[in-house]
């Protein structure tokens, strides 16, 4: 029994990897931060990361957002010019949202902040910010990243998108639910959840038929293409 789970288990990890590569080759970037991440809101995936240490995040696996800070204090003797660090420190970055998808800190936003102890010696904070997220994925959760301004925004309106539709989603099925025995005709933001999702599975799908040799290259260009739009 332990053998062929093993078995399946690798098969699902290696079904998932070729996913994961076959998004990041076809992804057409429509918006990018230098050196940290780019995205195809087509596609609905970002690739968080560089010089070939990306991650590729599916939009609709995104759950929840958080930054956190470790604090940590240095204190400079000003004869010897060495330096000892102490009082490690992480908290999560609480702070309010001024819009839909954009998070600001309130407050320990100050990377660097000194106090002389003694004539002799000066105490400084260094604050080093994660960006921490959570998706729904069948091999990690959880992923972490160098925080960024412009990522925590991006990402937080990906999540803000995601509550939206789900809402939209909740209340046409909660709607039908009551208005039985009727059926009730998708509205477009329904239609357009639907869609989104769906895109990436059909491009994997039409992939899997070209490597079969089911599809030609240009059969396979085709439907991409008429997909993508």
């Amino acid at each position: 029994m332990g053998i062929f789970d093993n078995a399946e288990m690798k098969a699902a990890k290696r079904r998932y990897k070729e996913e994961m590569k076959l998004l990041a080759n076809i992804m057409k970037p429509t918006g990018k931060i230098f050196m940290c991440a780019k995205w195809d809101d087509n596609l609905r995936v970002i690739s968080i990361g560089s010089m070939g240490m990306s991650t590729i995040v599916k939009y609709d696996t995104i759950k929840d957002i958080q930054v956190y800070e470790s604090v940590q204090e240095v204190t400079t003797t000003k004869s010897s010019g060495r330096e000892k660090r102490k009082g490690v420190m992480t908290r999560a970055a609480v702070g309010t949202i001024l819009m839909p998808g954009v998070g600001t800190l309130a407050g320990a936003l100050t990377a660097k902040k000194q106090s002389a102890v003694e004539s002799e010696a000066v105490t400084s904070q260094q604050v080093t910010r994660t960006i921490v997220l959570t998706r729904d994925d069948p091999f990690k959760t959880v992923l972490t990243f160098p925080y960024h301004p412009e990522l925590e925004i991006k990402l937080r309106s990906i999540l803000a998108e995601n509550l939206a539709q789900t809402a939209v989603v909740e209340q046409i099925a909660e709607t039908s639910h009551i208005e039985q025995p009727q059926t009730v005709e998708q509205t477009p933001q329904v239609e357009q959840v639907n869609s989104n999702i769906s895109v990436a599975d059909e491009l994997i799908k039409l992939k899997e038929l070209l490597d079969a040799g089911v599809l030609t290259e240009e059969e396979f260009a085709a439907q991409k293409q008429r997909l993508l739009r």
